[in-house]
């Protein structure tokens, strides 16, 4: 929330800007979309003894942010993204075999620096349509919720605490720009983004009550997902 706080007071800052200074060039882009998550990789903790578990993925979430930017050149531009990705569930099981299966909660905010190179735009009847390539680099931050521990399918009464890390990120994107005025866009963006790993907290609760501190926290899985996002991109000048 912070990190997109401070993308909105930027770019309501570069709208004031603009009827002080030469904003050319310069964009905002609203957005939101659909965020499939992949496999997470091999989960693990230990609480007394070594507990693996399967891999799998989160589900599929939603994704909402904001970003702006600016072209340096007709065919490059740079941009600061930031956006809120929720609906991810971890449900995971024992790779040994055992009854036990864990579940939780999990949402993530990111910020982004991108950057993109459009491609030569062409027309389909009165539309311009800029196809571009892009990537970017950042900081995500995970949070997981409480975990619910669950045997035979029903919950044993056993929690651990959940827990928010920052993490390294990135993506790889590829999109196409529909232009429906001179100042507005429609941004159609597929997305790969790797939002590095999540992890708990050590303490377990039992029925509603602190049990004891697990020598590790769940860990070991990495949030990665295709998303389609859409945006309207309005250039200042």
């Amino acid at each position: 929330m912070k990190i997109l706080l401070a993308v909105l007071l930027f770019t309501r800052f570069c709208c004031g800007l603009a009827f002080a200074v030469d904003l050319d060039g310069y964009y905002i882009t609203p957005k939101g979309g659909v965020s499939k998550s992949m496999d997470t990789g091999a989960t693990n903790f230990d609480n007394g003894g070594p507990f693996n578990q399967q891999d799998e993925d989160l589900g599929t979430g939603t994704a909402f942010g904001v970003s702006a930017g600016k072209y340096i050149t007709d065919n490059f531009r740079l941009e600061l993204e930031a956006i809120k990705r929720t609906g991810y569930e971890l449900d995971t099981t024992d790779a040994d075999g055992n009854p036990f299966r864990y579940k939780a909660d999990m949402e993530t905010t990111s910020l982004f620096i991108n950057s993109f190179y459009d491609f030569k735009p062409f027309s389909i009847g009165n539309t311009p349509i800029t196809p571009y390539l892009g990537g970017g680099i950042g900081v995500s931050r995970n949070k997981i919720g409480a975990i619910v521990a669950h045997t035979n399918e029903v919950p044993d009464g056993g929690v651990i605490d959940g827990k928010t890390i920052s993490q390294f990120a990135y993506n790889l994107s590829a999109g196409t720009l529909f232009n429906l005025t001179d100042k507005l866009s429609l941004d159609v963006n597929y997305q790969y983004v790797n939002l590095g790993a999540f992890k708990s907290d050590t303490t377990l609760n039992i029925s509603g009550a602190f049990c004891c501190n697990m020598n590790k926290p769940i860990n070991g899985g990495e949030i990665k997902s295709h998303a389609l996002m859409v945006g309207l991109q309005y250039k200042f000048n």
